[in-house]
This record gives C-alpha cells, structure tokens and sequence, in this order.
C-alpha cells in the first residue's frame, strides 16, 4: 500500500510540476510575438506593411497591438487545430484621423503555421471591416513573425 501511494504522489507530483513549466518552454504558439503584416489586395499585390506584437495566451485568448494609431487593441481567441498549426480570431476598432468616433469594426480570421524551429511562424487570413454605415470592406493579410522572449527581446 505504501508503495502504491508514493507511486501515485510521485505521478501527480510529476504531472504537476509539467504543468507548471513556463508556455515559452513547451514551444508552442503560447507567447509573444514580432509580426510583420503586409496587407494584400487578396491577389498577391501587397498594399502596405504595419507591424504588431501579439500575445498568444495559454488560455485560448490571443491580444494584439500595432504600430497605426488609427486602430485600437485586438481582442480575440485562438485554437490549435493539428500539430504546428493555429486557428485565430480576434476583433479591433479602427478610427479616423484624428481619432474620431470609429470608422469600422474589423473581424479578423487567419491561419498560423508554427515552423519547426518553434520560434517563427507564418500566417494568412481575412480581415472584415464593418462600417459605420453599415457596409463591409473585405480584404487579405499575411504575416510573418519571430518570437519575443525574455531577454532575447533586447536584440529587436
């Protein structure tokens, strides 16, 4: 009996201990990224490169800020959908210059892909903007992105 009850402590101990191991450790899609954004006309022309750091929660939830003032924080949620590959979703205001009342409500769908090296990944998606006045503009991004880490970040 006493070895029964040392070996289940020692498996849960074990257990617990994995689970406590940093997101950044298990090298998944968890963490914060660098991401370059060319927006495309959805026929391979780009349109124009902004920059974001996104933030992938253990959670599901993912949260992004980007270099233009004329949109606020995205907000959203995120799956894996099989190994090294992401499902995200996630919705932001956009402004007119100066900062008026919004301009439209954008949805954002895209697809990651995790490249084996765990540290970059790539990605395609949509992007639904819904005007004020009640019409949408649709349009298409990809991205690509490097991992932001502890003090690894001083490099950038």
């Amino acid at each position: 009996m006493k070895t029964s009850i040392f070996g289940i402590c020692a498996i849960l101990t074990l257990g617990l201990a994995a689970s406590l191991l940093p997101a950044q450790e298990n090298r998944g899609l968890e963490g914060v990224w660098d991401v370059s954004v060319d927006v495309t006309d959805c026929h391979g022309t780009t349109l124009r490169t902004v920059h974001s750091v996104q933030l992938f929660n253990p959670d599901g939830s993912v949260l992004e800020t980007s270099n233009l003032g004329s949109r606020g924080i995205s907000e959203g949620v995120w799956k894996r959908s099989m190994d090294g590959m992401y499902e995200a979703t996630y919705w932001f205001f956009r402004y007119p210059p100066p900062l008026g009342p919004y301009a439209s409500f954008a949805t954002i769908k895209e697809t990651i892909t995790l490249d084996s090296d765990r540290d970059h990944f790539t990605s395609s998606g949509t992007v639904v903007d819904l005007k004020a006045d009640g019409t949408t503009v649709s349009g298409c991004f990809t991205h690509t992105a490097e991992r932001l880490a502890g003090l690894e970040a001083d490099r950038h």
